[in-house]
């Protein structure tokens, strides 16, 4: 590898101290990006390289085109309908920027390309991919409905059920990201907007092209030397990272990733423990007033803060303990790979299961007709046969469905309205609503309930009564 002689004699070991309040900024605007991502990532350091050309839309006899649904820093994503399979996909459309350069287009196939192979509930299907009439390359893939995990840190309320939720996304990327690391491939780009979290709870890790294939092809990145760029425009260290080849999000990457060393399966074990740094935190590892200042202190991991931030969360410890594992300075001291966190997540979200199945027994002694535990997401987990007896319906179709779609309509709010209260930790009793029987009749019924947030959980005794008063 040929080395940028940037910084003279100066090491490229990380210095872990962090001086830069004592550096002037001089950068310039936002212009430059080293990841190829959605343009409401700039605070995490995402600056696109280009300003994007005015586009024409594709033209295709297959694919009707209807609007655009999406942006990343190579492609426009639009919704589109396929005629020849009669349904709804997605079509990526190589950004008019890049389409007269050989490169570029050789990556982004080799996006369409690395996701067709990589066949996962967690990966979006590819379907076809090629030229339109007139001249794009693009690449059809399966519509997923719903928002960024990005979104929905910052639009859900800050409960114990979000937390919950948010780790059990966490546990399924890290079972998506291990099954690419079984298949020798690394993402390179792991945090909160590259993951989709669909309308039916449904998680995908979106965007990979800047995913490797370890071991087919030599990876070419030329080092930096973080002193290198402390009096720099963000401009100028955007043209040094472009010809560098460095790629990801530096609000994100591992130090060795963002210094140019080389990359390997724990350069996304960084990335995941920066993705679950977030789910705890609300902040990325590495923040800055300025793309240089964001990349400089990923370059050196300057990860203290992180590590304070961390700490002073009130996450369970092991989870905690969990995350600093994953952001290790030194990649030896990281899970091997995203097997390995698959593993420990999935053991402790478990384990916090068969804590609740526990407590269940203690809630099944009382003396009431109706037994249950259900999620805070509205769905029955388990119910004792009781409810089969009064409502006639089966165990499995009381699972399977939201318990909403078995009440009365004008119970539907009080009763979200309830399911609130025990989000927040709070006990309800003496709770009335009507459930539909097997037979069309509604049935009054009174709750009393108590949750466990973290693990989102329902735990709920009941009784047929005559009406709302008893």
């Amino acid at each position: 590898m040929t080395l940028i002689q940037l910084c003279g004699d100066v090491a490229l070991e990380p210095n872990h101290e962090d001086p830069e309040s004592m550096i002037p900024d001089r950068s310039s605007a936002p212009t430059a990006s080293i990841s190829k991502d959605r343009v409401e990532s700039e605070a995490a350091g995402d600056f696109d390289h280009d300003d994007c050309q005015e586009q024409s839309i594709a033209q295709m006899e297959r694919y009707a085109i209807d609007k655009q649904i999406g942006k990343g820093g190579m492609g426009l994503v639009y919704h589109a309908y396929d005629s020849t399979f009669d349904r709804e996909v997605a079509i990526k459309v190589l950004l008019k920027n890049y389409q007269g350069r050989d490169e570029a287009c050789q990556r982004f196939f080799q996006e369409a390309r690395t996701t067709a192979r990589l066949q996962h509930p967690g990966i979006v299907s590819v379907y076809d991919m090629g030229i339109s009439d007139d001249g794009q390359p693009f690449f059809a893939m399966k519509l997923v409905e719903g928002r960024t995990l990005s979104e929905l840190m910052k639009t859900e309320n800050k409960t114990q059920l979000q937390y919950s939720r948010l780790l059990d996304v966490f546990a399924r990327v890290c079972q998506t990201i291990a099954y690419a690391h079984s298949h020798q491939t690394v993402h390179l780009d792991i945090k909160p907007s590259n993951v989709m979290v669909g309308a039916y709870g449904e998680v995908h890790v979106m965007d990979w092209g800047l995913s490797r294939q370890l071991g087919k092809s030599p990876i070419e990145l030329t080092p930096i030397c973080p002193a290198a760029v402390e009096h720099i425009s963000d401009e100028q260290l955007s043209m040094i990272l472009s010809n560098s080849k460095i790629i990801g999000t530096p609000s994100y990457m591992a130090p060795e990733q963002a210094r140019g060393h080389h990359i390997s399966v724990r350069s996304d074990v960084f990335g995941l423990g920066a993705l679950l740094c977030e789910i705890l935190t609300g902040k990325p590892p590495y923040e800055g007033s300025s793309f240089r200042r964001i990349y400089r202190r990923a370059a050196r991991g300057s990860l203290d803060k992180t590590y304070q931030r961390l700490d002073a969360c009130d996450a369970d410890p092991a989870i905690i303990a969990l995350a600093k594992r994953c952001l290790a300075r030194e990649e030896n001291a990281r899970p091997a790979d995203a097997g390995t966190i698959a593993t420990q997540i999935t053991t402790y979200l478990e384990s916090s299961k068969e804590r609740a199945e526990r407590d269940l027994c203690r809630f099944f002694e009382l003396s009431m007709d109706l037994f249950c535990i259900a999620s805070l997401d509205g769905y029955f987990k388990r119910v004792n046969s009781n409810f089969s007896r009064v409502l006639g319906y089966s165990d499995s179709e009381l699972i399977s469905k939201p318990f909403i779609e078995f009440l009365h309509p004008d119970d539907v709010q009080q009763t979200i309205r309830a399911i609130g209260t025990l989000a927040q930790g709070d006990s309800i009793a003496a709770f009335c609503n009507r459930y539909r029987d097997s037979g069309g009749n509604y049935r009054w019924i009174q709750w009393n309930a108590k949750s466990i947030p973290q693990d989102n959980t329902i735990f709920a005794v009941a009784r047929v009564v005559d009406g709302p008063d008893g």
